[in-house]
């Protein structure tokens, strides 16, 4: 895509805010007539059946990098790349736990402890491997010209952390694999990722401007208490 992140960046962070057709966008961006058709063909965009355009996972994804790229090139640093972790690494490590395995066999074994709902990759499993190499949780042997993983002492110590029940662990990483691939998910991560972005430009905003940090710490209490009313009779039914 040959556009610069000044053309994409607004056209985009507008439709993430608010669906639009082609007649309303073109009135806030004259120009973006052939933008809005390379974005559809490049997937950050998609038209719904009622013709207005809708900003797709991809961006989303955009979007993010856009603006990470912004604030880098303004504080003039680079943002260091997270350690892996979640549920890939913590499953390898309790099969770990229970025996060496190779690369091969922690795949097929991952796959049948899912029940079917997962099916693990070589592209996901052996980063997830290396990842736990860097951080000293698990070693590396050659047996029989196959490397053979096996935990480390910090490994387990932080599995005995994590895990508090062996047996009831596969029951809810099933359960935990099966909700991360559910429409609800993706629905709320999308909501989330959006509130993230306007919550960044939000704070843009105050940092320009001090006197509106209450208005920002208003909406803040006000969303966070819905979210303790949503959360609060589950939690109280839990304690009866």
């Amino acid at each position: 895509m040959a556009y610069s992140k000044e053309e994409i960046l607004p056209i985009l962070l507008h439709i993430s805010r608010n669906a639009s057709n082609q007649e309303e966008l073109l009135t806030t961006f004259p120009d973006a007539g052939s933008l809005l058709e390379e974005f559809v063909q490049e997937g950050l965009l998609e038209l719904n059946y009622h013709h207005f355009y809708m900003i797709t996972e991809k961006g989303m994804k955009t979007i993010r990098k856009l603006v990470e790229k912004r604030s880098h090139h303004k504080h003039g640093s680079k943002k260091k790349p997270p350690k892996r972790k979640g549920l890939i690494q913590l499953a390898i490590l309790q099969l770990l736990n229970e025996a060496p395995r190779h690369g091969y066999q922690v795949m097929k074994l991952l796959e049948e402890r899912s029940e079917g709902h997962y099916s693990p990759s070589a592209g996901t499993i052996y980063p997830a491997l290396q990842d736990l190499l860097d951080r000293d949780f698990i070693g590396v042997h050659e047996q029989a010209d196959k490397k053979v993983y096996v935990l480390h002492t910090t490994g387990l110590e932080y599995l005995k952390d994590v895990v508090q029940d062996e047996e009831q662990f596969w029951e809810d990483w099933r359960f935990k694999l099966m909700w991360k691939q559910s429409k609800e998910a993706a629905l709320l991560k999308e909501q989330f990722e959006k509130f993230q972005l306007e919550y960044h430009y939000a704070l843009r905003s105050v940092m320009g401007n001090p006197q509106k940090a209450n208005d920002l710490i208003s909406i803040l209490e006000d969303s966070r208490q819905k979210l303790v009313n949503l959360s609060k009779h589950d939690v109280e039914g839990g304690e009866e």
